[in-house]
C-alpha cells in the first residue's frame, strides 16, 4: 500500500466517526443597536460540515473580569483535513449531534485557537475556548 493510498484510506476512517456538523464563522465587521447604541460582532462563514468534538481534560480554570465569574475550557474539535483556512479567533458551533453523541455538545460555541497542522494528517485538529458562566 502506498502512503497515498494509507493516507486517503485513514482520512475517510477519521471522517466515518465525525457524526456531529460544525459551522465554523469569523469575525466580519460589527452592528450598532439603534436603540443602546451597543456594539455587536457579527460573524460570516468560513466552514460548515461534519466534526466530532471532545472537551478536554483539567484544563479548565476559573477567570474573574468585569465582576463576572466565568470559566475557560479546551475543547479539541476534529473536522476534515478539507475544512481549510481556519484561523486562531474564528468561532466553532455544534449546530447538530449524531444519533450516539452527547446531546449535551448540541449548540456549543468555542473560540480556535490553534490548528495542530502536521504532515500526513488525517483530520484536522484544531485547539479551542470555551467560555462557560
Amino acid at each position: 500500500m502506498s502512503s497515498e493510498s494509507a493516507l486517503r484510506d485513514g482520512r475517510a476512517l477519521a471522517e466515518t466517526l465525525m457524526v456531529d456538523t460544525c459551522t465554523v464563522t469569523r469575525q466580519s465587521g460589527t452592528t450598532t443597536d439603534s436603540v443602546t447604541l451597543a456594539e455587536t460582532a457579527t460573524y460570516g462563514p468560513v466552514w460548515s460540515g461534519p466534526c466530532r468534538i471532545q472537551r478536554g481534560r483539567g484544563q479548565i480554570r476559573d477567570v474573574t473580569g468585569g465582576g463576572v465569574e466565568y470559566g475557560v475550557g479546551v475543547i479539541v474539535a476534529q473536522l476534515p483535513i478539507a475544512a481549510a483556512g481556519i484561523r486562531r479567533g474564528d468561532r466553532i458551533e455544534v449546530t447538530a449531534v449524531g444519533g450516539g453523541t452527547d446531546p449535551a455538545l448540541a449548540g456549543l460555541v468555542a473560540t480556535v485557537q490553534e490548528d495542530l497542522s502536521k504532515t500526513h494528517a488525517t483530520r484536522r485538529t484544531l485547539i479551542c475556548e470555551e467560555v462557560t458562566t
